[in-house]
């Protein structure tokens, strides 16, 4: 401590005018603090209500967004279903597609066949109808020869 020589001790009077000036500035600093404290809340009740509401807003987006992801695992589910007999039905109708040219190559192999035996078959109609003109007056002479000789 130092020397208290040359230093005269304050009086009491002194000491509590000082402290009454210190109490002032203690007073100002606890206003100064309430003020700060008081701020304080006020941001902190602005930040939760906020906070709040973003939290309900957020909740609200992701009750949709649960609700979008269902729905579109359910239709995925459902397309993935319809592709395999989508896949099923191409396969079967390609099948098909495969058997119906080889009937078709058969038909028309049959056709031109038949077409040949048409061909053939008119030939002999005009032969036959050729032979069957030409019985014509043969017709004729037996018919005459049987009613000279039934009469």
């Amino acid at each position: 401590m130092p020397s208290q020589k040359g230093r005269r001790m304050p009086s009491l009077k002194e000491i509590v005018a000082e402290m009454r000036g210190h109490g002032v500035i203690l007073e100002d600093i606890r206003s100064q603090n309430r003020a700060t404290i008081e701020a304080v809340q006020a941001t902190r009740a602005a930040l939760e209500e906020k906070i709040d509401q973003v939290d309900q807003d957020s909740k609200a987006r992701d009750g949709v967004l649960e609700a979008a992801i269902r729905q579109n695992s359910k239709d995925i589910r459902k397309n993935s279903k319809d592709i395999r007999q989508n896949t099923k039905d191409i396969r079967k109708n390609s099948e098909d597609i495969r058997t119906n040219s080889e009937d078709i190559r058969t038909n028309s192999e049959d056709i031109r066949k038949n077409t040949e035996d048409i061909g053939t078959n008119s030939e002999d109609i005009r032969a036959l109808a050729t032979r069957v003109e030409a019985l014509g007056p043969l017709d004729q002479r037996v018919s005459a020869l049987e009613r000279r000789s039934s009469g």
